[in-house]
């Protein structure tokens, strides 16, 4: 007893993490963006009474530890449990009972029965029952078959279907640090970072940005609804799926997994190329019910007139009605008479032929899928055997996505790998500024700089850091961003406004296409850091240097700055701007593309180059590709200007000699597209950026390289994703479709000629001989596969 007093207390200390989310009802989180519930937004204490109650921060996000991790899984569901496992078995039960379901099934499983029962009638139980297993068997089989047959092909299109090897990434901010991860890994309390092109990881609500659009996709023919989302007194809520077509925003994820709203579906078959096979498979089909419905009407006659012999498998015949046959051999021929007719209208439809179609379309799926390209409409096979244009973007797709900067000039000085010491300390600054941070990315005070989102401005930020010395994270520390003026399409610059710390100056920088942003200077600086004015001799010397880069086909960027104040912002005149320096960057021309341009136009296929670049860098990029000859025709190479101001019958009438248009709007790209459909052509459009995405939706086949990032919304909308980098594969695609197309029709040919063979045979036959048709259940079986 003493001995136990002794001992010293022993204590555990265990760390129990107390009840998450304790103090509200999650389910009411998770389903206020889907049914937009401002109300409950606002009983919530607004967006940042949720991002309070999720446990986040809109700087730092979540704490991101495995144990956060696991415990916002378990309460809020995830992404990673969207794709569900499928019950196989209960797929092949559906299959098998739609194969019981078919009149040709039904019809041998009757005649079967009655052809048993008079054979039991007739003959005995001993004598028949063996040829009843094996009917039996046989009427099986045929049911296993017609299943399976069916089965595969669903499994085949659902595996390709759900498969990409790209997933889709996103940035978000846990414990400080921003990362980019896949969107199968973004949980509830997420603080997300979105750019043009991002997918909406899950439901979300808006915290901070600009200009934010987003297009949600309701399914995946393209068809599509626009909204700006914005802060809590405009429309705070951001849908699963959506894709960013403009702006940026910061995002906190209120629901994914199970509880988040889904807008797509998969498609297996449908459109205008299976209603052919339909209506093909419904000719025949009458034309054999036409030819049964004689027969049958044959038969009756002989029937009823006698002259039908009834053969007792002895040797001895008579005809029907003597006295000598039996009242079971009547019913027998009878019955013989209603099968023959029935074999023959149900045999005759084309049921074979979207089988075959099925089975052959899910085998090249597979082959398809194996070679890394993603085919999301399996109907399409039929547009891509009959595309005869191709229209296609220049960087991405004909030249390499990633770019190289080969000249830059600063004032009227080529600067070649200069050291930065030459380059006036303010001038220097000002060009770190306008390459550093007129870049749309995470920002935050404890993260490090985000990468550039895309091969420019990857580029240009390396070349600056090697060539001029810019140092990324002093330059984000000593500056705080205004306003960002996010780049697109349309308008081919972007602009950034911001403060210095040190001094509070304003200052507004702007970087775009050379030929949008040299006519906004007025002035320009020198290596020096003088500033000096733009006059008519030094804009000509301008544009001569700048006709010079694009000759050479470099596509050329242009960095301005303006010292201003916020006043002064939104008021001063955009000619008004001083220019730093022109920066020319070269993609270079991908691997095998001239040959890939002859085989297309070997198989009569047509090439047109939209470009956003200028007329001199799409002529010389059309030129080394092959798509121009080295004496080209007049009205071969058009602006996207003149092409847009033609009337719609003056496009028509030009598609044919039209074969480069540079500057190139997304709508212009739209009406090239538009207008070769409307001239009867098949088109199919290679797209990479933003500005495909309209031409992508109306072209008859819609594809894109999946390989790059930020371009989900390009994969949404393309019927084929391509997860290769070679551009090979594009042709290798049109081929596919061809062969499969020919494969089809010659076995349609051959299905339709030996089906009507069959029938003219089955009417001769049914006309001469004196005997009853012979009902047999192992010819319907034959007949049935």
């Amino acid at each position: 007893m003493s001995g136990n007093s002794d001992e010293s207390t022993i204590s555990t200390v265990m760390d129990i993490e107390p009840a998450r989310f304790a103090n509200f009802d999650p389910s009411s989180i998770t389903t206020l963006v889907r049914t937009r519930n401002r109300r409950l937004l606002q009983d919530l204490g607004g967006v940042d009474g949720i991002i309070k109650a999720l446990e986040t921060d809109t700087e730092n996000g979540i704490r991101g530890d495995s144990r956060d991790i696991d415990a916002r899984r378990n309460i809020f569901s995830s992404n990673s449990n969207q794709l569900q496992e499928r019950n196989l078995v209960k797929s092949f039960c559906v299959c098998a009972v739609k194969a019981i379901k078919d009149p040709l099934i039904i019809i041998v499983v009757v005649f079967t029965v009655l052809s048993l029962g008079f054979g039991i009638k007739k003959d005995g139980l001993e004598w028949i029952w063996p040829e009843g297993v094996i009917k039996l068997l046989a009427i099986f089989t045929v049911l296993i078959v017609s299943a399976g047959t069916n089965f595969w092909p669903i499994t085949q299109c659902h595996d390709s279907s759900g498969t990409s090897s790209y997933t889709p990434q996103v940035d978000v901010v846990r414990a400080g640090d921003w990362t980019k991860i896949p969107i199968s890994s973004v949980v509830v309390g997420d603080i997300v970072f979105l750019k043009p092109g991002d997918q909406v990881p899950g439901d979300a609500l808006f915290i901070d940005g600009s200009s934010l659009h987003l297009e949600n996709l309701i399914n995946v023919n393209g068809r599509s609804e626009c909204v700006e989302v914005g802060h809590e007194n405009k429309n705070p809520f951001l849908f699963s799926g959506s894709m960013v077509v403009d702006g940026y925003a910061r995002i906190v994820v209120t629901a994914d997994g199970k509880n988040k709203r889904n807008h797509q579906q998969v498609i297996w078959m449908e459109g205008k190329h299976a209603d052919e096979l339909l209506n093909l498979t419904t000719v025949v089909g009458k034309l054999g019910q036409a030819v049964a419905f004689a027969t049958f009407f044959l038969f009756l006659c002989r029937f009823f007139a006698g002259n039908v012999y009834h053969d007792d498998k002895k040797g001895n015949k008579a005809l029907l009605g003597d006295e000598k046959v039996g009242i079971w051999d009547h019913l027998l021929a009878f019955v013989g008479i209603l099968a023959a007719p029935a074999l023959i209208a149900l045999t005759s439809g084309l049921e074979g032929l979207v089988l075959a179609v099925k089975i052959t379309l899910a085998y090249s799926l597979r082959k398809l899928m194996h070679a890394k390209v993603l085919v999301k409409k399996p109907s399409l096979c039929h547009s891509v055997a009959s595309v005869d244009t191709i229209c296609l973007n220049k960087t991405g797709t004909l030249t390499a996505y990633f770019a190289e900067v080969k000249k830059f000039w600063l004032g009227l000085s080529s600067i070649e790998e200069a050291p930065h010491n030459l380059i006036a300390p303010n001038v220097l600054e000002l060009l770190h500024q306008a390459i550093g941070l007129n870049t749309i990315q995470p920002r935050s005070a404890n993260s490090t700089f985000a990468p550039p989102i895309c091969s420019t401005e990857a580029a240009i930020s390396d070349w600056a850091v090697r060539h001029f010395g810019m140092d990324k994270e002093n330059l984000r520390q000593s500056c705080t961003i205004l306003v960002i003026e996010p780049f697109n399409s349309a308008n081919k610059r972007s602009g950034v406004l911001i403060s210095k710390n040190n001094d509070n100056t304003i200052h507004v920088h702007r970087k775009g296409a050379a030929d949008v942003i040299l006519p906004m200077c007025s002035h320009y600086y020198e290596t020096t850091g003088i500033v000096n004015v733009i006059n008519k001799t030094t804009r000509a010397l301008l544009e001569q240097i700048l006709e010079g880069m694009t000759k050479n086909g470099f596509r050329c960027i242009a960095f301005a700055h303006r010292k201003t104040s916020i006043e002064e912002y939104f008021n001063f005149s955009k000619q008004q701007l001083t220019l730093l320096g022109l920066v020319g960057l070269k993609n270079p021309l991908r691997n095998g593309v001239k040959r890939v341009v002859k085989d297309c136009q070997r198989a009569g296929i047509n090439l047109k180059l939209l470009t956003g670049d200028n007329i001199l860098t799409a002529t010389v990029v059309a030129s080394r590709s092959g798509i121009l000859e080295p004496n080209n025709q007049p009205g071969e190479i058009i602006e996207g200007e003149e092409f847009r101001n033609y009337t719609s019958e003056e496009r028509i009438e030009k598609l044919d000699t039209i074969r480069v248009v540079a500057g190139a709007t997304p709508f212009d790209k739209f009406l090239m597209v538009q207008s070769l459909k409307k001239k009867g052509n098949v088109v199919a459009y290679l797209g990479r950026g933003l500005g495909d995405v309209q031409a992508l939706r109306e072209a008859d086949v819609g594809l894109c390289f999946g390989t790059q990032g930020g371009t989900e919304i390009l994969k949404a909308c393309s019927n084929i994703v391509i997860q290769k980098k070679d551009l090979s594969i594009v042709f290798d695609i049109l081929r596919w479709g061809r062969g499969f197309y020919v494969s089809i029709q010659i076995y349609t040919q051959f299905l339709i000629t030996a089906t009507l063979v069959d029938l003219v045979v089955d009417f001769v036959m049914s006309i001469f001989p004196s005997d009853p048709p012979d009902f047999d259940a192992m010819a319907v079986i034959s007949s049935a596969l």
